[in-house]
């Protein structure tokens, strides 16, 4: 009987198969615009619920408020990018179950580019 057991277990754990899901790959432009590539994002998930919209939460995130609120308010950091506040929210922080990693690295590149108004 125990052979049986032990037969039938092998069994069971000898068809199980995974499938290997791959992350997709993360496309990011060699030039990041900010009004073309980041503007989409925080339209996505930052101010379409209102969370980051003109009266909403620090910082504004709208099309029109962005730029400035980011710049001003010291959010980017263009002489160490990933100590950015932005990036630092984006990837480990409050925000990162918003961004995906192509939202990430975008945002990223475009600091590291210098953070223009493009």
């Amino acid at each position: 009987m125990k052979k049986i057991a032990v037969i039938f277990l092998l069994g069971l754990m000898s068809s199980c198969t995974y499938d290997i899901i791959e992350p997709k790959p993360v496309e990011v432009p060699d030039v990041v615009s900010f009004s073309a590539n980041v503007i989409p994002i925080f339209d996505a998930s930052c101010n379409a619920s209102g969370c980051h919209a003109n009266g909403g939460i620090p910082p504004n995130l709208t099309a029109s408020g962005a730029y400035t609120s980011l710049t001003f308010f010291g959010y980017v950091d263009t002489e160490f990018p990933e100590q950015s506040i932005l990036y630092q929210k984006v990837n480990t922080g409050s925000m990162a179950k918003y961004a995906t990693n192509q939202d990430r690295e975008i945002i990223l590149k475009w600091i590291e580019q210098g953070a223009l108004d493009n």
